[in-house]
């Protein structure tokens, strides 16, 4: 049986001033991971850099500018068709309002321990 292609992702691991992290709930009518807590941020189109990939996600999915500032991990999810490595940046955002997309239904700023007790999707577990 062949193996599964990789595809890239990249999320943005967000915190606001006073140390929380930024989770985005998935909208119950999603393909992957349906209504599960997740960071911003989503697949390279072909040709785009990773950081280009990762200001256009942030930016559709909660209306905020990010500035990257480091690696803080990585996750892999398999899928039927395909294997995702996720490339997780730290990154600091120009205000903490936020405008959903569609692809979610809430977000919540949580502190690090208690992003580790929610239902987060598969590859972002050992993150917190």
């Amino acid at each position: 049986m062949p193996e599964k292609p990789f595809s890239l992702a990249v999320s943005a691991l967000i915190r606001d001033d006073e140390g929380r992290v930024l989770l985005l709930k998935r909208a119950a009518a999603a393909s992957i991971n349906p209504g599960k807590w997740d960071l911003p941020g989503g697949a390279l189109d072909p040709g785009e850099t990773f950081d280009r990939a990762l200001w256009r996600e942030v930016r559709e999915e909660t209306g905020m500018r990010v500035t990257l500032r480091h690696v803080a991990g990585a996750g892999e999810l398999a899928l039927p068709t395909r294997r995702v490595a996720y490339l997780v940046m730290t990154c600091d955002v120009d205000r903490t309002e936020i405008s959903l997309s569609p692809e979610h239904e809430d977000y919540a700023w949580v502190a690090p321990g208690e992003a580790a007790t929610m239902d987060l999707a598969e590859q972002f577990r050992g993150l917190f």
